[in-house]
């Protein structure tokens, strides 16, 4: 089926029109320009069939269909037969995914098609839900009247449904499907019919009839949905029936809406944009040049060094790994084993690498990324996942400097999250858009922008470092702007960094639906951590994953990993009332010339006193004791700066920290001090601490604030789970990480019983709404506001900003949003909040002791005079929150 089938159902289809161009573009007879439906159509289409084939979509079909349709009753030649049907009803999506723009009212008022009558019967000028009808009323048509064989038209029957579903939701948020359901069951529902503001599906249908513009039988009538309800209603594996399929099954479904709604909207979207700018967007950005990435880097010092480690001396002997006292011979024996296993495991798609902190996972994981590339051809991206903003920064700095050389290469990757602004493509060294063609320079930079923008929107590039909240709304989010990317996940490999960083309440969810979902979209999926839960254990009845490393135990109890940090619990086990000047003291009679050390408390507030009493203390000041404070509410630049002092003093220093210093920081410090938490927090912290093995490192542990307090829910706070049991200092010291998360494991999955339950009901209930708010891995706070501080500071690169000027920046471009193109407003407006982040803290608004303000927009309060909310040059919370403050609405 393609596009001119339009001719067959539209009555005089060339006369309907799709969009318009702004008023201010005319064509040369000054007259509006229109882009007509058979004109758009055509343009989805092809967009379709682009990234159907880009993405080898024929391979996820086939996987989809040998799942779903596994029934030992279902003769083979039917399957063959269904599938074929199958993949014309897909093509047929974006074909009809627009045909309810003939409503009369559509084309009046949103086209000022003079063309067109006026129909009464209709109401509003939506297209959607009228599209979705005549989709459902020609496959019905087909499926029911002109299919033979009943065991074929009960597989496919559903379909009809679903897609008709997808059609409606294009314009709009993947909601749930049961609000569908509830609008084409001809029931008259006066509370409905008014929430959608649209005729009822029995009016609709009789406007579209006596109107004459569809000119096929509509067929639709009170009952003849009642079949493909009932089709979809059977089958779901909640139901305690012989129709029901499997939970497995059941996520594939889940899966397939959101894959072909994720390629319509893509889709539609190209469409739209190559009528509206006058162009093509041919640029499609896959990773197919792997081997010039892996030249480049295996000609670093680094590769050089373990390569000629693994060819002289891999494997190491047991005996001889214990007496080693050089960690890069341990970093080399991992990576090379982990190696190995990816070659011999390449085909699964689930890996899991535990290995000890400061062993090199970042890097063993880059080299897992290339070697899944090189060995399986058909895949084409590599998105690098991590908790935390800083994380991201600190590991495209490792990439800058392993490929920053080669600009082929560094210009394919890209960050995506809040501090990062949109990447423009076709720029020199210096900002300046290099022209790509014969265009006059405007036209070229608006393309420019246009092409950037639709990158960013749909993760159109090789290699993306972004964070798990990112990834987690592109998989499970029900929004458009969510799943603008989501069929770019497949044919990729993704590392995802420290999971276990997030609620254990979904970790059940998280790999019940992420085993599934690389199945049948061939993602590699490499999960790693120094503290990693067999989540195997929560997804029983799935494939088991492959662990990279067979033994991780063995590593984890060599002396240099094991015995390289001394732990301490005398200031745990002490009881005093004034801990927090047990601490200090402590730390005084401990101070030794050029030792650094780290101290770290879970609260914002205590740490910030803490670091206070430090730098206002007689004795620290008369020794000159450097004492830094770092924190979430620190810049980037704040942050680079304490961290490079760190690194580069040879003398005593203090480092004041809240958990930003947990995971992934690349800093090596001699003594530690830290409030007790987690268990997997702890042996991160560890990994901060004498990290290079050269030197003697010991930890103290200290609990002034209860971490109860911070992980709402989390069953690893619970007492029995930490430090203050000995049986967990033995599980820390001894590295037996496996007997701590089989405890976690089993409890979790006692508690989560009925959240799992309803987690996988909706999914059996297509309700995405409900699986969006399930996996949020952070809560929104609706009484968290942003308060921007103006002030003058030195950005990451070193250059003076001043607060002032960026939000008059940022003002005046809102002012321009109307006048400027689209696209590039977007851009410019990405590139002055990645900017803003520099002056913008989260603060709760319920405690705001704030009178007065600037300025306001949105949900960001301006404040001028930004330097009195901050001492010593770090930001003062308690100036701004306290009891009693105002509300702002």
């Amino acid at each position: 089926m393609d596009y001119k089938i339009l001719n067959e159902l539209i009555d005089n289809v060339d006369k309907y029109k799709a969009h318009k161009k702004p008023k201010n573009e005319k064509d040369e007879k000054g007259e509006q320009i229109y882009e007509t439906l058979l004109e758009h159509t055509k343009r989805t289409e092809k967009y379709f069939d682009k990234f159907w084939q880009l993405k080898k979509c024929d391979d996820i079909l086939d996987r989809f269909c040998s799942v779903l349709w596994q029934d030992k009753m279902i003769k083979k030649k039917d399957i063959e037969e269904a599938k074929i049907i199958l993949k014309e009803m897909i093509e047929a999506i974006p074909i009809f995914h627009d045909l309810g723009k003939i409503n009369p009212n559509f084309q009046i008022e949103k086209m000022s098609n003079k063309e067109i009558i006026r129909d009464e019967n209709f109401i509003e000028t939506k297209h959607s839900f009228i599209s979705a009808i005549i989709y459902l009323s020609y496959f019905r048509n087909k499926i029911v009247n002109k299919v033979k064989g009943r065991k074929i038209k009960d597989l496919l029957k559903e379909f009809i449904l679903y897609h008709a579903y997808i059609i409606e939701r294009h314009h709009s948020d993947i909601d749930k499907i049961g609000k569908f359901v509830g609008k084409i069951n001809f029931k008259a529902n006066p509370d409905t019919e008014q929430a959608i503001k649209e005729l009822p599906i029995s009016k609709l249908i009789e406007a579209i009839s006596k109107s004459k513009i569809y000119m096929k039988d509509l067929s639709l009538k009170k009952g003849s949905t009642d079949n493909l309800i009932a089709s979809f209603e059977d089958k779901k594996f909640i139901n305690k029936n012989d129709k029901r399929r499997s939970e497995k099954q059941g996520i594939y479904i889940c899966i397939y809406i959101r894959w072909l709604y994720s390629l319509l909207v893509a889709s539609d979207y190209y469409a739209t944009s190559e009528f509206m700018n006058g162009g093509s967007f041919n640029e499609v950005d896959d990773l197919n040049n792997i081997q010039d990435w892996i030249n480049v880097y295996e000609n670093t010092d680094l590769m050089k060094n373990i390569r000629k480690y693994q060819n002289e001396n891999y494997p190491m002997s047991m005996e001889n790994l214990n007496k080693a006292t050089n960690i890069n011979i341990l970093r080399s024996e991992i990576f090379c084993e982990v190696e190995e296993q990816i070659k011999n495991n390449y085909q699964e798609n689930m890996f899991y690498l535990e290995a000890p902190t400061g062993s090199g996972k970042s890097n063993t994981a880059m080299n897992l990324s290339f070697k899944l590339m090189s060995l399986n051809k058909d895949l084409c991206k590599i998105f690098w996942i991590y908790p935390f903003n800083t994380l991201v920064e600190q590991n495209l700095d490792t990439l800058e400097n392993i490929f920053g050389k080669k600009e082929n290469i560094i210009s394919k990757i890209a960050v995506i999250n809040s501090l990062t602004p949109i990447k423009l493509k076709h720029v020199d060294c210096k900002g300046n858009i290099i022209s790509e063609n014969d265009e006059s320079d405007e036209n070229n930079e608006k393309n420019v922008y246009r092409q950037s923008l639709l990158d960013r929107q749909f993760l159109n590039y090789p290699m993306i470092l972004s964070t798990h909240v990112s990834l987690f709304n592109t998989i499970f989010g029900e929004s458009q702007q969510n799943l603008f990317g989501f069929y770019q996940l497949i044919n990729s490999v993704i590392v995802l960094d420290e999971i276990q960083s997030y609620k254990n309440s979904i970790w059940t969810e998280i790999i019940y639906f992420l085993k599934p979902l690389a199945n049948l979209f061939n993602m590699k999926i490499i999960i790693m951590s120094a503290t990693l839960p067999n989540l195997d254990k929560l997804s029983q009845g799935q494939s088991e994953a492959i662990f990279l490393l067979k033994n991780s135990n063995k590593f984890f109890k060599i002396d240099c990993f094991k015995n390289r940090v001394q732990l301490n619990y005398d200031l745990l086990d002490t009881k005093v009332d004034d801990k927090f000047n047990q601490l200090k003291e402590h730390l005084k009679q401990h101070l030794d010339t050029d030792k650094k050390f780290l101290i770290e408390f879970i609260k914002k507030r205590t740490a910030n006193d803490f670091w206070l009493y430090l730098v206002e203390d007689e004795y620290f000041r008369e020794k000159n004791i450097k004492i830094e404070y770092l924190s979430g509410d620190d810049s980037l630049a704040e942050r680079k700066r304490i961290l490079d002092k760190i690194k580069q003093t040879e003398d005593t220093i203090v480092l004041v920290a809240t958990q930003v210093i947990e995971a992934g920081v690349d800093i090596d410090m001699d003594i530690g001090y830290k409030n007790i938490s987690k268990l997997d927090s702890e042996e991160q912290f560890i990994g901060r601490i004498n990290r290079s093995c050269k030197r003697k490192g010991i930890t103290y542990f200290f609990q002034i604030d209860d971490a109860k307090d911070i992980y709402k829910n989390d069953i690893r706070v619970d007492s029995e789970f930490t430090l203050e049991k000995e049986k967990m200092r033995e599980i820390l010291i001894n590295k037996n990480f496996g007997d701590y998360y089989n405890k976690i494991l089993d409890v979790t999955k006692n508690n989560n019983k009925a959240y799992i339950k309803d987690f996988l009901g909706s999914i059996a209930d297509l309700n995405y709404e409900y699986i969006d708010k399930h996996m949020k891995l952070i809560d929104e706070d609706k009484n968290i506001v942003q308060v921007y501080l103006a002030r003058k500071i030195v950005d990451i690169n070193g250059d003076l900003i001043d607060g002032k000027e960026i939000w008059k920046q940022y003002v005046n471009l809102w002012k321009m949003k109307s006048s400027m193109d689209y696209a590039e407003w977007k851009v410019n407006m990405s590139i002055i909040t990645s900017k803003m982040n520099y002056f913008i803290y989260q603060v709760n608004k319920s405690n705001l002791e704030l009178k007065e303000y600037n300025d306001k927009m949105g949900n960001i309060i301006y404040i001028e005079d930004g330097d009195k909310y901050f001492t010593k040059d770090k930001f003062n919370r308690e100036m701004l929150q306290g009891v009693g403050g105002i509300d702002f609405i």
